[in-house]
């Protein structure tokens, strides 16, 4: 199925003043089928209004439980930078920052075995960590990495996700949560549809 392109249309939604609909937005033809076809089915889970309320409260919360810990803040790319972006604008306390590279998805819709792709960060020994990623689906990677944070000698090490989707049998409990999604395809906000999607400012899915 192709689509026409279309004028983009504001719409207005739910909690928001005015809200995209994707499946109006004009896409050139270099962008890839499977991408524009996404956009059109997609339907806004979170608008930009609730998504910028919970970052202000999970900034407050991780300011006063992590402003006197000196802590190391890591993205894991490519999904966290956006969290990591919007928190980096409201968190004035001192921290370091670094990044961890790993994927379960690459370009897939579902994930898969986890491939650690790259890596740079302060030494972690006796520090306090927070890892910071866009979404907690079954928790492996987030698992993973905070095993893996501990064995480098990392005092604590904390989790926060901007959205956390309902699944059963989830791995990892994050002890910071902006969000509740249902157990749908999302993308925005630093979720992506085949590498698309990323910048958009509210959540969708399908």
């Amino acid at each position: 199925m192709r689509f026409q392109h279309r004028v983009l249309k504001l719409h207005k939604c739910r909690g928001c003043a005015v809200g995209l609909d994707l499946s109006l937005m004009s896409q050139p033809e270099t962008v890839p089928v499977s991408v524009r076809e996404g956009f059109h089915l997609a339907q806004e889970i979170h608008s930009k209004k609730e998504v910028a309320k919970k970052l202000d409260q999970l900034a407050i919360r991780i300011t006063s439980q992590l402003q006197d810990q000196n802590p190391i803040m890591i993205s894991i790319l490519h999904g966290g930078l956006y969290l990591t972006g919007q928190l980096y604008g409201r968190i004035v306390f001192p921290f370091q920052q670094g990044y961890v590279h790993v994927t379960r998805y690459g370009d897939e819709l579902a994930g898969g075995e986890l491939r650690w792709i790259g890596k740079d960060m302060p030494e972690l020994g006796g520090r306090s960590v927070l890892f910071v990623d866009d979404v907690l689906d079954e928790g492996v990677t987030l698992n993973h990495l905070k095993s893996w944070a501990f064995s480098e000698g990392a005092r604590e090490v904390r989790t926060v996700v901007l959205s956390r989707k309902l699944v059963d049998n989830q791995e990892h409990v994050a002890d910071y949560v902006g969000l509740e999604s249902p157990n749908k395809f999302l993308f925005g906000c630093g979720m992506d549809l085949y590498g698309y999607g990323r910048n958009l400012p509210s959540i969708y899915g399908f």
